[in-house]
C-alpha cells in the first residue's frame, strides 16, 4: 500500500504526537528506500536550510603555518659557537670552552637556542642554554643560564 504525500505527512504528525510505536505502525512499509550519503550531501548543498547547523556554521579559520623543522634551522658550527661565546664573555673567561648539543628555534629572539656544556677554563663546569643569532658580521651569542 502506497500513501500519498499528504496522507503520509498527516500520518507522520499523528505518529509524532502518538509516540514511536505509532510511528512504526503508520509509516512502515515494505517499499523502504535507502538514501545515500551523497544524496544527503547534495540536498544540503542545494538548500542549506535543511541543516541549520551547516547553514549557520562559521567558516573554519585557515590552518596556522607549521613551525620550521629543526633541520631547516641555521645552527652555528662548533667553531662559530665557540668564537661567538668567547666574544660575549670577553676577557672575563679567556679559556672558556663550550660544546653545543640540541638546538631549537629561540623563543626569546632571533636565531636558535642550544643546550650547552660549558667549561669555564678555571676548573668549573656548567650546563646551560645559549642563544645564537647570525648577524651580517657573524654569529652573536647570549648566555641565558
Amino acid at each position: 500500500m502506497t500513501l500519498s504525500p499528504q496522507v503520509t505527512g498527516i500520518a507522520l504528525i499523528v505518529a509524532f504526537l502518538g509516540g514511536s510505536a505509532t510511528t512504526w505502525a503508520v509509516t512502515s512499509s515494505s517499499s523502504a528506500e535507502a538514501v545515500s550519503k551523497a544524496e544527503i550531501v547534495a540536498a544540503i548543498k542545494a538548500d542549506p536550510a535543511l541543516c541549520p547547523a551547516v547553514a549557520t556554521a562559521p567558516s573554519a579559520p585557515p590552518p596556522a603555518p607549521s613551525a620550521p623543522a629543526a633541520a631547516s634551522l641555521e645552527i652555528p658550527s662548533a667553531e662559530e659557537a665557540q668564537a661567538a661565546f668567547v666574544v660575549e664573555k670577553g676577557s672575563s673567561f679567556p679559556n672558556v670552552k663550550i660544546s653545543i648539543g640540541q638546538c631549537d628555534k629561540d623563543t626569546e629572539g632571533p636565531g636558535v637556542a642550544c643546550a650547552a656544556d660549558i667549561d669555564w677554563g678555571d676548573g668549573s663546569t656548567a650546563n646551560g642554554v645559549i642563544g645564537f643569532a647570525k648577524t651580517p658580521t657573524g654569529w652573536k651569542s647570549t648566555h641565558y643560564y
